[in-house]
């Protein structure tokens, strides 16, 4: 190839190429960028959300906390969820792992269940009580009467006692069974003490035995009373 048809193609070349810059420089220098729209992505966004802060929302948009392996297969919105068969998120309430427990916030309730034990919601819907974050809707409450004829709902407060001695919480007792509570007696560190022949200070309050029971029944008086013990002397 002679050296004039080189330098022909070379200058083809050079303009082929000016043409393009010139091109690209027209549809591009100052101009926006046009507006476009993206398909895809989550399908369901309720996924990315945080857990819900009330019932059946978490149900229909996701989010919510998975506690065992029928939380994690989203039955159908207000359908019975199954009995869950494994559990998840297994975790403990210490100063060192999730944080203790506050007592002038945590709160003891009792929902309204049906003769199979399944909790109801307030429009009568049974409810897994494994799965409460599948609930349909809010649950129903059990109320009793005070002593002034008032209806108050079951959710309160524990009432709870503290012993610096065993560093310890116990909660008063508002009924007795008397044939399972016992009367002990412990030393500083929480042990039961001994008496003088090495056996536990300890006893059931009642034995059908009544040299061995410490209250007996009243059936006039319709109460429990203790038993009075006299001895003459020093013993």
């Amino acid at each position: 190839m002679s050296l004039n048809r080189r330098v022909e193609q070379l200058e083809k070349l050079v303009e082929e190429l000016r043409n393009k810059l010139l091109d690209i420089s027209k549809n591009t220098e100052e101009k926006q960028k046009n507006p476009y729209t993206k398909l895809g992505g989550e399908s369901t966004k309720g996924i990315i959300k945080s857990p819900a802060i009330s019932t059946g929302l978490c149900a229909t948009m996701g989010g919510s906390v998975a506690w065992n392996d029928t939380d994690l297969s989203f039955p159908p919105f207000g359908q019975t969820p199954k009995q869950p068969k494994k559990g998840y998120n297994w975790h403990g309430h210490s100063r060192f792992a999730g944080g203790a427990l506050d007592k002038d916030t945590l709160e003891i309730v009792e929902f309204l269940k049906d003769g199979q034990g399944f909790i109801l919601d307030k429009y009568g819907n049974k409810v897994n009580k494994y799965c409460l974050g599948l609930a349909k809707n809010e649950l129903k409450i059990v109320s009793e009467k005070n002593t002034k004829g008032e209806s108050i709902l079951k959710v309160g407060l524990l009432d709870l006692v503290f012993n610096p001695d065993t560093e310890s919480w116990g909660c008063p007792a508002y009924e007795i069974n008397v044939k399972k509570c016992y009367l002990v007696m412990r030393d500083k560190k929480g042990n039961i003490e001994l008496d003088e022949k090495g056996q536990e200070k300890k006893s059931l309050l009642y034995n059908e035995d009544v040299t061995k029971t410490s209250v007996v029944w009243d059936k006039n008086a319709k109460c429990f009373r203790f038993y009075a013990v006299y001895a003459n002397g020093e013993e």
